[in-house]
């Protein structure tokens, strides 16, 4: 072939069409809209611990109750929440997802069933003691997902949890993150607090360890006394001791992320079980204002 047909030929092919299938570019993660529930944070979400303290914080479901237009607002929250299906998302959008629409539907039902008759006078209703038309506050089908109905506990066994059976004990699932449970809030005093600032994808690790470590430095979810040398934490330890693969690992749990002067003086004492758990506050989490002092 003369040098200029095969310049033409070429040519020819460098312009013609790729008949080569092109390269799937990865669809970016589906990130759930939190800025209805961040605004509900940042309004009514009371930080009651002192600078320089492990955060401590109440929620005020008194004023959220009275609000004029709270059930429109509650719409819209849920309506963003659920706009993305999790199946859509990736793992660490759905977990940040999961823990934000728990927390959120904890505040909701808390906040519908907040007041009941004690004695002629009204008293706020604790979690464990809401009764819903549907059943209890934790057993109570509160949301649909994806076609499926989920009450409280089953929607964090699923989304978070894994649909681990603790029945059968330990190991836990890979997929299962124990650090979840001192991110989520469900509405009693005894419960880790809740975060200020909705949980993101994008920064899950860093709050997952940043909500542990606080949780921790707080003495209703760990204590060290000295002189007995014992350790009394959480029953978050020993309701799900499983999560964390048994009691020695949920040992070595704390170890990791209790507050560096309470880790020394721990092994110090060389001690190397939890001795006991620390009482749970089934109270309402709500604000105290200072007409109630």
């Amino acid at each position: 072939m003369k040098p200029l047909a095969c310049l033409a030929v070429a040519v020819a092919l460098a312009l013609a069409p790729s008949t080569a299938p092109a390269a799937k570019s990865k669809a970016p993660a589906a990130i759930p809209d939190f800025s209805g529930y961040q605004e509900l944070l940042d309004s009514l979400l009371t930080v009651t611990s002192a600078p320089g303290e492990a955060l401590d914080t109440r929620f005020d479901f008194e004023k959220f109750y009275d609000q004029r237009g709270r059930f429109e607002r509650c719409k819209r929250i849920r309506r963003q929440l659920l706009a993305i299906p999790p199946s859509a998302m990736d793992d660490r959008n759905r977990i940040a997802w999961a823990i934000n629409t728990y927390n959120y539907l904890v505040i909701e039902t808390a906040s519908e069933y907040l007041l009941v008759p004690n004695r002629g006078r009204l008293r706020y209703m604790g979690p464990r003691d809401i009764k819903t038309p549907n059943g209890p506050f934790f057993q109570a089908p509160l949301v649909e997902v994806e076609g499926q109905k989920y009450s409280l506990d089953q929607f964090e066994l699923h989304f978070l949890f894994a649909d681990f059976d603790r029945t059968k004990g330990p190991p836990p699932p890979l997929a299962l993150d124990p650090r979840v449970h001192f991110a989520l809030n469900c509405g009693a005093i005894g419960c880790p607090p809740l975060q200020p600032r909705a949980f993101r994808g994008d920064s899950l690790k860093i709050q997952l360890d940043a909500a542990t470590r606080n949780a921790l430095a707080l003495p209703r979810h760990l204590q060290f006394m000295e002189e007995s040398g014992r350790v009394q934490a959480s029953s978050i330890f020993q309701w799900f001791s499983a999560d964390f693969g048994g009691m020695e690992k949920a040992f070595d749990f704390l170890m990791k992320y209790a507050p560096p002067k309470t880790r020394a003086a721990i092994q110090q004492r060389k001690i190397t079980s939890i001795s006991g758990m620390t009482a749970w506050d089934w109270n309402l989490n709500q604000t105290v204002h200072k007409k109630e002092i």
